[in-house]
């Protein structure tokens, strides 16, 4: 049994003692045995210390969440100091005494105009940089006289240089073809010292080249360049750019313009080189733009004396370093706009994300962490780095912010579907308002949505005595005062040729179309003209508007020409002209793409082609065509407001529905006006007011004077003299009538034309006696439609002709007469040949010849002396 047991013991086991007793052990055993504990102390030790540890940690980690702000730092700028001044807690402050918090530097510009600089005086007023001009334009080219080194220039530079101020220069430039942007690189090159002269009598700065610190500048804001398009514009920045690079300039490039031009006409892609370095100018409490740039050119009325300068004022500048959305990424079917007014993220339905990006350097190389957060969470959240989630249908804002709390931005994220309406008048006929409403309501009206677009499809320039009196002028700047997005130019709207038309466009808002109508050389009447109140390039064909993060484009048809383009397009015409604009907005991404048929303009022969085409709407001022196939809204001038729909579906479609506002629902909406509705209508209100001010001043000024004659009763009427005037005006014209016209008939009739009183005569007063708004126009009928005109007792002929009975004969006649006139010739065959222009305009111009500038007065011809009325 002994033996059994000690078989079953393990190795290095000690056999079991008597019962009560300890067994002994060898000595390999005892030390086996001590090795055993110090190995059970030391896991015990390990593990104490690393409870220890996580404690430690634990303890390390709370104390570091208590410390570490959960958000960026609060902002306390304290009092301001006084307009565009640093208080002591070093932030500047604008005119409306609000902080700007991304100002962190502040300049001045100067050039001759502010004569010689106390640059000490500057200085000691708190100038940290200066912006100085070189010159402006060319480099000379050794004749006749120079002048276009800036005065100023090397005694500006010197002192600066002497001082330690930084600075920067700006050429202005007058540039049009590269070599003249060759020219004013060469300019500059040698105003910095880079170059040698290229003539004597210029001044030589080799010996001692200026260090700029901040960019050379290309000043981009002359009327001379307004003609080029932005392509072009880009291009010619370049050349100037890289051949002042040649010359061996290698500091930074910047572009200087208004804001205006910065948003309107520095778009084209090419302009990405310069636009971290954009300086612009906006004179205003804040700058207001969401685009990249540095430097902010913020007011120019600062006393000059202030800052040590001989001018009453001078220009303050900023460097600005604001917190900027740069794009997105991992997008899927999102969309992101930043069009430098405001950043919107589209998120067609709920889970769907897109990561935002910000020009804030990663922490790891130097740059601030970046706070994130939403103000509806239902709609979408946003991740600590950025990435947006769509949770809900609906709106939301977005914010990132710098942990310094100094530097934000916003965008504005929108999930599901969208819509985007837009309102449009059409056939106004000059009139600003209807005696209830006016423009300032259709400017509430665009306020009630930051999305909705404003547009007027055409004739509405000409046609009241107060666009007789102003050209048009006061309805595009009406057009401006109201906001209007687009204005399309109709044949109805040419009632003082196509060179005023023009003129009258560079007055528009927004950007200005027109299609098949043609300038005297035959090009498109608005390839080339600016809108200078915004100075935006009109394209003359169609147009793109951004809003809610989608690209609407439109394109315009007009059915007439003018002068130079007399006839009827046929549905063919048309129809070529749609699918050449169609093609071009899809190029350029529309969303929607919207046909904008004016007065003149018929396009329902052409309404399958259009939807083929995939026009998604036509918004027009003749009547809808009922069962069309495509969306089809009317403008009715002050009867109805057009309106319509489009809503932009998640799965990339988009629907039209067309509406109407009426007069009546535009006045009661005035009691339920948002904040923002309420100002924006307020100032339209006075704008439109001031434009009604100068237009009675003009309706108040005396043109001429209008004499008694000796023998009044021999003289004839004015309207007999106005009818005279028509028939010269067809006379003078008949070698451009059309083949086959020459030999017929022609009779002049003037319709709605009262007598004057004798005395001053106003422009008003002259308008009152003309069929004001209408236009002289050529036109063939039937002798028998002139014969029952005439028979109806509600028009003149010239003298001769109204002591004769009217010989009706068989066929074709010609009829020269005033559009009014013509509305009541009972021939539905006539046909327009010719267009002379405005009535009112011609017969002032008349009158103006007849008097030698209205320096002498005016009397009507005396009756001739034969037949009825003779001495």
């Amino acid at each position: 049994m002994e033996q059994q047991k000690r078989q079953n013991q393990k190795p290095g086991q000690a056999a079991p003692g008597p019962a009560g007793q300890r067994p002994r052990h060898t000595a390999a055993q005892q030390r086996a045995k001590a090795a055993r504990l110090r190995r059970q102390r030391q896991r015990r030790l390990v593990a104490g210390g690393a409870v220890l540890l996580a404690v430690v940690l634990v303890i390390v980690l709370l104390v570091a969440c208590n410390r570490s702000p959960k958000g960026p730092a609060t902002i306390d700028p304290g009092t301001t100091a006084g307009a565009w001044q640093k208080n002591d807690a070093g932030y500047y402050f604008n005119d409306a005494g609000e902080p700007i918090l991304a100002a962190t530097k502040k300049g001045i510009d100067v050039s001759k105009y502010q004569g010689e600089v106390d640059w000490e005086k500057a200085q000691a007023a708190g100038i940290d940089f200066a912006i100085l001009r070189c010159g402006f334009g060319s480099e000379w080219n050794g004749e006749g006289d120079y002048a276009q080194d800036d005065e100023q220039w090397r005694r500006n530079a010197d002192e600066c240089t002497r001082l330690g101020i930084p600075f920067g220069t700006y050429l202005y430039s007058y540039a049009t073809t590269e070599e003249q942007a060759r020219s004013e690189a060469e300019h500059v090159a040698r105003l910095l010292g880079l170059v040698s002269p290229p003539h004597e009598g210029l001044e030589d700065y080799t010996a001692n080249p200026y260090h700029l610190d901040y960019p050379v500048y290309y000043d981009l804001e002359d009327k001379a360049i307004t003609g080029l398009y932005p392509e072009e514009m880009a291009h010619l920045a370049e050349v100037f750019f890289d051949r002042l690079r040649e010359l061996g300039y290698q500091g930074e490039e910047g572009i200087y313009a208004s804001i205006n031009w910065t948003r309107a006409r520095l778009t084209d892609p090419a302009f990405d080189r310069w636009r971290d370095h954009f300086w612009i100018a906006r004179f205003n409490s804040e700058l207001g733009y969401t685009g990249p740039y540095s430097l902010w050119q913020s007011t120019y009325t600062e006393p000059g004396a202030k800052y040590g300068v001989q001018s009453d004022t001078v220009d303050v500048d900023f460097v600005m370093e604001e917190l900027m959305f740069t794009g997105v990424k991992d997008t899927g079917e999102a969309s992101f706009t930043n069009d430098t007014y405001k950043n919107e993220l589209w998120l067609p339905r709920v889970k769907s994300e897109a990561a935002l990006t910000t020009n804030e350097p990663a922490e790891s190389d130097g740059g601030q962490k970046v706070y994130w957060s939403s103000d509806n969470e239902a709609v979408a959240t946003v991740s600590k780095k950025g990435v947006v989630k769509a949770k809900g249908e609906g709106e939301c804002t977005v914010t990132a912010t710098l942990a310094d709390g100094r530097r934000s931005a916003e965008v504005t994220v929108r999930v599901g579907r969208i819509t985007v309406p837009v309102y449009f008048t059409g056939n106004l006929c000059g009139r600003t308002d209807n005696g209830e409403v006016s423009f300032a309501d259709l400017a509430a009206l665009k306020a009630s949505n930051p999305d909705a677009v404003l547009l007027d499809v055409g004739g509405s320039l000409q046609g009241t005595v107060r666009t007789s009196l102003t050209g048009g002028m006061d309805m595009t700047s009406a057009f401006a005062a109201a906001g209007y997005d687009l204005q399309a130019f109709d044949a109805a709207d040419l009632a003082f040729g196509t060179e005023r038309l023009i003129s009258d466009a560079a007055t528009a808002s927004g950007a200005s179309i027109a299609a098949n109508l043609l300038t005297e050389s035959g090009d498109p009447l608005l390839a080339r003209s600016t809108c200078w109140s915004r100075n935006r390039i009109s394209n003359g064909r169609n147009v793109v508007v951004e809003e809610a993060g989608k690209t609407i484009g439109f394109f315009s048809l007009a059915s007439t020409g003018n002068t130079a383009h007399a006839g009827k397009l046929t549905a063919a015409d048309m129809a070529i002209t749609a699918s050449e604009q169609v093609a071009a907005l899809q190029a350029k991404g529309a969303d929607a793409v919207i046909c904008l048929a004016g007065p003149d303009t018929n396009v329902s022969e052409i309404l399958d082609t259009l939807t083929e085409l995939g026009v998604t709407a036509v918004l027009t001022t003749g009547e809808t065509a009922a069962g069309s196939g495509i969306c089809v809204a009317a403008a009715d001038g002050w009867n109805s407001i057009g309106k319509l729909e489009l809503t932009f579906e998640t799965d990339g479609g988009v629907t039209a529905a067309a509406g109407t506002v009426t007069p009546a629902e535009l006045k009661s909406a005035r009691g339920s006006y948002t904040a923002e509705q309420q100002k924006v209508y307020d100032s339209t209100f006075t704008a439109l007011q001031k434009l009604a001010d100068g237009d009675a001043e003009v309706w108040e000024q005396t043109l001429f004077t209008f004499a008694e004659n000796e023998t009044t009763s021999k003289t004839i009427s004015f309207g007999n003299y106005i009818a005279s005037f028509y028939e010269a005006c067809a006379d003078g014209d008949r070698d451009s009538w059309p083949a086959g016209t020459q030999d017929l008939p022609l009779t002049a009739l003037a319709g709605g034309v009262s007598e004057l009183e004798f005395g001053e005569i106003t422009r008003g007063a002259l308008c009152d006696a003309l069929p004001a708004g209408q236009r002289l126009v050529l036109v063939k009928t039937t002798s028998a439609a002139i014969g029952t005109l005439i028979d109806s007792g509600t028009v003149s002929r010239t003298y001769e002709e109204s002591l004769l009975a009217y010989q009706v004969t068989d066929g074709a006649a010609l009829l020269v007469t005033d559009t009014a006139t013509l509305a009541a010739l009972n021939d539905p065959g006539a046909e327009i040949l010719r267009d002379y222009g405005d009535v009112f305009w011609d017969v002032r111009m008349n009158l103006n010849d007849a008097t030698g500038n209205f320096a002498s007065p005016f009397t009507l011809p005396e009756a001739p002396q034969r037949g009825a009325g003779r001495k």
